[in-house]
């Protein structure tokens, strides 16, 4: 197929968000740290914490979009450019140094050797100056590192400090190692009055679980802009299940799969394309899984109730651990 066009359709997929019960909550709770902070005139943050590949990190450019784009503004002073929401990864090592340098460079600042104190000065006068209205922290479990044990206390309470002074909400995000952050650091954790909590699909066989409604939303999107004229869909239990088992209901996994489908197919396509199951079986095996149930099998070729009882298994061990995790 046309080569430009077949790009085009991939690439607007990936673009593609499906905003399921849980990833609807995550985000209504970070509206409601900055809502709530400008209500009360005093810094009300949010906590997103989840496993690597939940989708935390496209949850929160999506929020900072929602902020609209960066833009320059001209009054008598001359001409300031304003970012209404800054997003960083946090730096690492973890250093107050590091995080100022980090943020002022997002900020178009870029200051000379100068100690912490007029780099925190800097950094709090250029966040006012570019009218930011929210900070948003990703990766945030580089403060639970070992590198990062003797600057950690240091960090923490130098973000309580950048609350008091900017007046802002922060956003942090980072794995579900980050809890232990609220138990070592009461000043830090009294902050942060909202969490929100993402986590890999569970298998659900209902057509309201998140896993059932995030294929279908993005079959959706997927056949709207290919125009599949097929009866293959990502909802189906054909494709849901050994789906499920290659991923273990990890987002990421799952799109990274559904991707390379689609890519196989746009590359057979002459006249009409057709998604079809065997496009996962080809994905499967070019793809590293390493989550995948199936222990170096292809869950495309495998019977559908060998997945199952591969995902029951999974399952109730997961149920175990989260068990004996609450004791």
């Amino acid at each position: 197929m046309n080569t430009t066009l077949r790009s085009e359709i991939l690439t607007q997929f990936s673009q593609q968000t499906i905003f399921f019960p849980n990833f609807r909550l995550a985000y209504s709770q970070l509206q409601k740290s900055v809502e709530t902070t400008s209500l009360r005139n005093s810094a009300s943050c949010a906590f997103l914490i989840g496993r690597s590949g939940s989708g935390k990190s496209r949850l929160c450019e999506l929020f900072r979009d929602s902020f609209g784009p960066s833009r320059e503004e001209s009054n008598e002073d001359g001409i300031h450019k304003i970012i209404p929401a800054l997003y960083c990864l946090v730096p690492a090592p973890v250093t107050i140094k590091g995080f100022c340098l980090t943020l002022l460079k997002q900020l178009g600042q870029y200051p000379p050797h100068s100690n912490v104190h007029e780099l925190n000065n800097l950094l709090v006068s250029r966040i006012k100056t570019c009218q930011v209205q929210v900070l948003i922290f990703d990766e945030i479990q580089r403060l639970l590192r070992p590198d990062a044990e003797k600057t950690r206390d240091g960090t923490l309470d130098w973000l309580v400090a950048l609350l008091s002074l900017t007046h802002l909400p922060i956003i942090l995000s980072g794995t579900e190692q980050c809890s232990k952050l609220f138990n070592d650091n009461a000043p830090f954790a009294r902050r942060f009055c909202y969490v929100a909590n993402l986590d890999y699909f569970k298998y659900e066989d209902l057509a309201t679980s998140d896993f059932h409604m995030t294929l279908q939303g993005l079959d959706q999107e997927l056949y709207r802009l290919a125009n599949f004229p097929g009866d293959e869909h990502l909802q189906d239990a054909s494709i849901k299940i050994p789906l499920y088992v290659a991923s273990r209901g990890n987002l990421e996994y799952v799109r990274q799969i559904i991707h390379e489908a689609v890519s196989i197919c746009l590359d057979r396509w002459t006249d009409t394309p057709t998604l079809r199951r065997a496009d996962f079986i080809d994905a499967c095996r070019s793809l590293l899984l390493p989550l995948n149930l199936a222990k170096g099998a292809n869950p495309f070729t495998i019977p559908l109730s060998t997945c199952l009882s591969l995902i029951e298994k999974y399952e109730d061990e997961q149920a175990n651990i989260r068990s004996h995790s609450t004791q």
